[in-house]
């Protein structure tokens, strides 16, 4: 077996698209106001964050260990087989309630004398994207160089679900699928007196 062709692939940092886009905006509306409504109005910011990404290239282990560990002696976990002739995103069902990434009959375990024939990075797992979003605005307060500063923050303002990695070790409960999402809508409120 030659080792450097098979560890040759793309690893999980890997990822091949991604665009963020930072902007910050001042609205210019009711800036004429006067008074009360317009110390209230006028003067607010919104700025955010958008990420979009492709998702993260995965290999698909089984469970079992190459050479003993300990001592100073490194295991390495082996690779799955890839079963051929059936097909890896087609060709199965899913059990209802669960989210379903990949075919887990693509995959068998390997025999304890080999190392797996899985390509590294072989399955790319779910994208991102994703906007959070900033409100803000400064008070001035009578007394010089006093302020309040209010800031509304919504992380995932959409509340889009953005899937997490699936499983990929073929002996694992809930191979191929996905068993969790990266955190829904999240929002904060702060107060901060500035002097």
């Amino acid at each position: 077996m030659n080792w450097e062709d098979y560890y040759y692939g793309p690893l999980s940092f890997d990822r091949r698209n991604i665009f963020v886009a930072t902007y910050t905006y001042d609205v210019p509306f009711f800036r004429k106001l006067k008074g009360a409504e317009g110390a209230i109005l006028s003067g607010w910011e919104i700025s955010g964050i958008t990420r979009a990404q492709s998702g993260q290239p995965l290999t698909v282990n089984g469970s079992q260990t190459i050479g003993p560990a300990g001592s100073g002696v490194t295991a390495f976990t082996r690779r799955a087989n890839v079963v051929p002739g059936v097909p890896l995103y087609s060709g199965f069902t899913c059990p209802a309630g669960k989210v379903c990434w990949f075919n887990p009959a693509a995959f068998a375990q390997e025999s304890t004398t080999g190392a797996g024939n899985a390509p590294v990075g072989g399955i790319v797992g779910p994208g991102y994207y994703g906007w959070d979003l900033s409100l803000r605005k400064s008070f001035k307060l009578p007394r010089e160089g006093m302020s309040l500063a209010l800031q509304m923050d919504a992380f995932n303002a959409f509340n889009r679900t953005n899937w997490g990695n699936p499983a990929i070790t073929v002996t694992g409960g809930g191979f191929g699928q996905i068993g969790a999402t990266n955190p829904p809508r999240n929002l904060q409120f702060g107060l901060r007196f500035v002097f």
